[in-house]
């Protein structure tokens, strides 16, 4: 009987890559703002994701692989930095220090947003849904959307316009409960 060594190489392989699949925007982002030359940051992620997974092995499983992610790039980007410093004028360790602290709150946020409008979004009536589904998907004009759905104009853009205050109002009083909590 074989020993069992834990996950195989294609376990980890494949894990690795749902977890980078899933914070790679956020991560990108991150290196923007700090490098905000585009060709600059893509060099820098590329070395972030061979990095990533160069270090996969010491990744605790169930971690907030974001956070992790986030210090190695942030790493990253100090070396790259670095390398540059002879070339041009760069923020000090302390103003990049502080941007990348403010980046990872700002993101955390972002995520809480996110998930606050998916929350409310479900909540609305099915129609209502579809009519923002409709009108954010940019393929039919609202006078469009008016004609399929027998309705005027104007109460199809009033009905656009309450869904959306709703669901602005039903956002913002997410976030406000997650902030107390």
């Amino acid at each position: 009987m074989p020993a069992d060594n834990g996950p195989s190489l294609s376990d980890r392989t494949k894990e690795y890559l749902r977890l980078l699949g899933q914070e790679e925007r956020r991560l990108r982002g991150f290196i923007l703002s700090l490098v905000p030359n585009w060709a600059d940051a893509d060099d820098i992620a590329q070395e972030v994701r061979i990095r990533l997974w160069e270090q996969f092995h010491t990744f605790q499983p169930g971690g907030d692989f974001g956070a992790w992610a986030r210090s190695i790039a942030y790493y990253e980007v100090l070396t790259f930095r670095r390398k540059q410093a002879r070339r041009r004028e760069v923020l000090s360790t302390a103003s990049l220090e502080a941007i990348a602290k403010e980046v990872a709150l700002m993101s955390d946020e972002l995520d809480a947003a996110i998930q606050a409008l998916k929350d409310c979004f479900e909540k609305l009536p099915q129609a209502k849904r579809e009519l923002l589904r409709q009108y954010y998907a940019g393929a039919s004009s609202t006078r469009e959307i008016a004609a399929a759905r027998g309705r005027s104009f104007d109460a199809t853009r009033q009905a656009i316009l309450r869904t959306r205050l709703a669901l602005r109002d039903c956002v913002e009083k997410a976030l406000q409960r997650n902030k107390k909590t």
